[in-house]
């Protein structure tokens, strides 16, 4: 008999509870946890970097030529400061960035190019192998 008074309380409450639950709409509204606040972090600036052939250079501005895939395109780049050291026609390396549309150079390097000159390897002398040797008398 305790058992079965113990088992209908517990029934009881747990319906009484849901009523309370299924009601919830509350007046007071929630206030934010500062810990779960998820904050937005704006978009990283694409960091990129390309090879091609200077075409024009100026203070503010360098072009370069690119080939992809066969096809050939322009790029033109702002630049931070001024370049030394490269004219039209060197071969360079450009780190960029994209930002609000535009591509701003970080970096312009120019490409050195490394020539492999192969030594001739000496010619070994070729011993005939044992087989081949006569038998020595």
């Amino acid at each position: 008999m305790k058992r079965l008074m113990v088992l209908l309380t517990g029934i009881v409450f747990i319906f009484g509870a849901s009523v309370f639950a299924i009601d919830g709409t509350s007046q007071v509204p929630a206030k934010a946890d500062p810990s779960k606040v998820v904050t937005v972090k704006p978009p990283k600036e694409t960091k990129v970097s390309i090879t091609g052939v200077v075409k024009g250079i100026s203070d503010t501005v360098i072009s370069v030529e690119r080939t992809v895939k066969g096809k050939t395109e322009i790029m033109e780049f702002a630049l931070d400061k001024a370049v030394e050291k490269i004219n039209v026609g060197d071969k360079v390396k450009v780190n960029y960035i994209k930002k609000d549309g535009k591509n701003i150079a970080t970096r312009v390097t120019p490409v050195v190019v490394k020539k492999i000159i192969r030594k001739a390897s000496p010619s070994r002398e070729t011993r005939p192998s044992p087989a081949e040797t006569p038998p020595q008398k």
